[in-house]
């Protein structure tokens, strides 16, 4: 499959010196958050709990008046949904001979600017150009391999989706805004288990503490896993999208996600980012 086209821009940012994806600078933890902590672990564990703690964005949609459905306002990150501005000679990405949906297509630009509004620190993904997230709406694969994610420049016109008899069609497109949101680990993944080797349920009882201390955003960008859907070994969450997030009629999966590793994330490779979704 041909990979997407760059402008001298573009190529300029993909070959950029990459952030660390490890370097996760923050703005102090929140005392509640802090407090909870520290309540549930020792007081030589408690920091240890506090770093694994990372910066994300969560996207809001826009109502039909261009604001935000709930606060806080953000500036501009793309949208969710319709169709993709794919460059001329970038083929539509398919899986198993059915070209895939479009579940988002999201500004870098406005991504970053609102990533070094709310933490500081540097931006781990492209600056400029969109990201497109493609997935197999079908969700016939559970090896992560229905999707892609391309990395092209702005300012290409919408593409008409191929036809497809058995698929749902397109997404309606839905305006998003992009705010600064602290995530945090749950009992499920490994770095808290591994702090806590033989805590269970006191990994248990940290993650409601998180739930009700942070708020969980229907779409996320990086952070942590916010569903009960398979981790991917390795692999960090990029994307994960809520159903409740847009109009997409995915039957009975109440989540998709987007999963990169740490070394893909530095080097902004995107060829290799894996799926998941989770069935209600």
């Amino acid at each position: 499959m041909a990979e997407p086209l760059l402008t001298d821009d573009l190529a300029a940012d993909a070959a950029a010196p990459a952030a660390d994806p490890a370097d996760d600078r923050m703005p102090p933890v929140p005392e509640a958050v802090s407090a909870a902590i520290r309540a549930r672990v020792e007081p030589r564990t408690a920091p240890l709990v506090e770093r694994l703690l990372r910066p994300s964005l969560g996207l809001t949609p826009e109502t039909g008046d261009g604001a935000p459905a709930e606060a806080p306002e953000g500036p501009p990150a793309g949208r969710l949904g319709g169709l993709p501005a794919l460059p001329e000679g970038v083929p539509w990405p398919e899986f198993a001979g059915r070209p895939m949906q479009l579940i988002a297509q999201l500004d870098c630009a406005g991504l970053a600017e609102a990533f070094r509004a709310g933490a500081g620190g540097r931006w781990p993904l492209p600056s400029s150009g969109l990201l497109l997230f493609f997935h197999d709406d079908f969700f016939t694969d559970y090896g992560g391999q229905g999707c892609r994610v391309l990395h092209v420049p702005a300012g290409s016109p919408e593409r008409p989706a191929p036809p497809d008899e058995d698929g749902p069609g397109p997404v309606p497109g839905v305006p998003v805004r992009a705010h600064w949101r602290l995530s945090a680990p749950s009992y499920q993944d490994r770095e808290l288990e591994d702090l806590l080797p033989d805590d269970f349920p006191v990994a248990l009882d940290l993650s409601m503490d998180f739930r009700d201390h942070l708020p969980r955003p229907d779409v996320r960008v990086l952070g942590w896993c916010d569903t009960d859907t398979g981790r991917h070994e390795g692999h960090r969450p990029l994307l994960q999208v809520e159903n409740t997030a847009s109009d997409a009629d995915w039957g009975e999966v109440v989540n998709v996600s987007f999963w990169i590793t740490d070394e893909d994330l530095a080097a902004a490779r995107f060829d290799r980012v894996r799926h998941g979704f989770e069935v209600a």
